[in-house]
């Protein structure tokens, strides 16, 4: 149930504009910024020391483990030495003189990038300032959160590239940030060890970097002392004579290297879109290689490992700076086109299983006849221990309908009444109240999803043929991954059977006749197999006269969105 509770809280974040002005919020980016960072004027001397590993089992095998130790006297005088399995490289930076010996031919992105990330978590702050000024912002739950756009790619394939920044409305805390080539989340977590408290600046232990993502963990961070005679002496001998150097491009220059070459035919796709573009970042070696990817973005993702072998073995003319050959950072976008398999079985697409099975499963989205619908629900609260809610849900039409759940002392309503929606919650576990909201009208709506995340297959639930319309990691055993796969199981009706969504399974069961809709009375909610909440529903009869103003919640007015639920 700890996962029940913890799910229900992320999936119900209240959403608002913010108000505040240019100025101001740049002024609060620029102190949530300076707070995390250590390699600016007036931090203190420090020695770090950091262990970086894959943030997911699912990525235990990608080779992405090294160690990071960094001695830093002032934002000019500092010694670095990183390592990975195929990689180590001492750098020294001493008053603008540069000196490396590195052992291997290719420093790794994620390793560089993690190696800034965990004491600059935003290198490009006066950037991200200017931009900061025209960006979207809204106060999400907890957070503020700021994005915009940037054009890029080709005058043939145009492309975007999009920035963000988020920071604790509570504490001010710098939580995530990211942008093309730099970007990492710091995971403060709840506990105070999450968090070290260095000379006033306040360092996360936990810095998460990339994709496939990895973890640096802090293990040390100290003074400096006193270093050794010619620690950072930049010109000694015996240093490499063309330092490795990474540089960040934009898709017309990196393609004024690319080399011609014949591609193979795109492979047939089952499903989804024939056609489209496969988009990602690249780091293309001093040699003209590409040697890493990020995690694929296309309108089907079905050809995403088809787009990474195809990028991969493109060949550049190697790229120069100072008539030094140089790594470069840069998106690049192949557009595909394909057809279906012969004499296999076509699907619709996720959109047209979705606007079905909300019509035929979900009560509020299939009838005509206005009701009112009653039900129990069995779950542990906060504190751990077991109770009963209750959950009412009266609907008169699509703009007239109130929801509401409580749970020991703890309240949750939403309502809306013509064009005007409202939102109410009070007390404790209000985080499993919109739990139990979200189970019963799980279906995302149309408009809060991509159609090139979802995968489509046959399947059978319980004995029972049935269509699943997937999106996020599985593996090659069939497992998925409880942080992000998203599935959802229709019989050949339409009728929702079963959905998985952030690690909890939940069955649909006991269909029974209310004016021709066939609604399911029982939902039982499975944590690893085992029951963790179980929904009933206790009574549906036609709804009656309702009094006035019961679809109205003076104050607590609310403008949808951020959510994928209908209502």
């Amino acid at each position: 149930m700890r996962a029940l509770r913890s799910v229900a809280v992320s999936i119900a974040l209240l959403v608002s504009s913010l108000t505040a002005s240019a100025e101001d919020l740049s002024s609060k980016i620029k102190k949530a910024v300076g707070h995390v960072t250590l390699d600016q004027s007036g931090t203190k001397p420090f020695h770090l020391k950091a262990e970086v590993a894959p943030s997911f089992e699912r990525d235990k095998d990608s080779g992405r483990n090294g160690e990071i130790e960094i001695w830093w006297s002032s934002p000019a005088r500092w010694r670095r030495e990183i390592r990975s399995r195929e990689f180590h490289q001492v750098e020294v930076f001493n008053d603008g003189r540069v000196w490396q010996k590195s052992e291997g031919d290719y420093l790794p992105e994620w390793l560089r990038q993690t190696a800034i990330e965990v004491v600059k978590p935003v290198p490009p702050l006066e950037d991200v300032l200017t931009h900061a000024k025209g960006a979207e912002v809204r106060t999400i739950g907890p957070m503020v959160n700021l994005n915009w756009i940037t054009e890029t790619g080709t005058a043939e394939v145009h492309n975007i590239s999009r920035s963000y920044v988020a920071i604790s409305a509570q504490s001010g805390l710098l939580l995530y940030a990211g942008g093309l080539g730099w970007g990492c989340e710091l995971a403060w977590g709840k506990d105070s060890k999450d968090a070290i408290n260095f000379h006033g600046r306040t360092i996360a232990r936990r810095v998460n970097v990339g994709s496939p993502q990895v973890t640096a963990t802090l293990v040390t961070l100290e003074d400096l002392g006193e270093a050794p005679a010619g620690f950072f002496d930049a010109t000694i001998q015996g240093g490499d004579p063309q330092p490795l150097r990474t540089v960040l491009i934009d898709e017309r220059s990196l393609r004024k290297n690319l080399l011609p070459a014949d591609s193979p035919p795109w492979p047939p796709l089952q499903d989804g879109p024939l056609q489209g573009n496969v988009t990602t970042t690249i780091v293309v070696d001093r040699e003209g290689k590409v040697r890493e990817t990020e995690s694929m973005v296309s309108e089907n993702s079905a050809i995403n490992e088809a787009g990474r072998q195809r990028i991969l073995a493109m060949r550049f003319k190697p790229f120069l700076q100072d008539g030094m050959p140089v790594q470069v950072l840069s998106q690049i976008t192949v557009p595909f086109k394909t057809t279906r398999p012969a004499g296999t079985e076509t699907f619709d697409s996720a959109r047209s299983y979705f606007d079905h099975g909300r019509r035929v499963t979900v009560l509020a989205s299939g009838t005509s006849t206005p009701y009112v619908m009653r039900a129990d629900f069995v779950a542990r609260g906060h504190d751990g221990n077991e109770g009963t809610g209750k959950y009412e849900d009266t609907w008169i039409d699509n703009a007239h309908w109130r929801r509401e759940a409580t749970f020991g002392n703890s309240r949750y309503l939403r309502t809306r009444n013509g064009d005007q929606r409202y939102e109410q919650g009070d007390g404790p576990d209000v985080g499993l109240l919109r739990f139990v909201f979200k189970t019963f009208e799980p279906i995302p709506a149309t408009d809060t999803f991509v159609e090139s995340d979802w995968r489509i297959k046959r399947e059978t639930v319980n004995g029972v043929d049935a269509i699943r319309v997937l999106a996020g990691y599985e593996s090659p055993e069939g497992k998925l991954d409880p942080e992000q796969a998203r599935g959802y199981w229709f019989d050949n009706s339409g009728r929702l059977l079963k959905t998985y969504l952030s690690g909890l399974e939940t069955v649909w069961s006991k269909f029974e006749d209310f004016g021709g809709f066939k609604v399911a009375r029982q939902m039982d909610v499975l944590n690893n197999g085992k029951l963790a909440a179980r929904i009933q529903i206790t009574e549906i009869t036609q709804a009656g006269h309702v009094r006035d103003g019961f679809f109205v919640l003076k104050g607590h007015e609310w403008q949808r969105a951020f959510t994928s639920e209908e209502r």
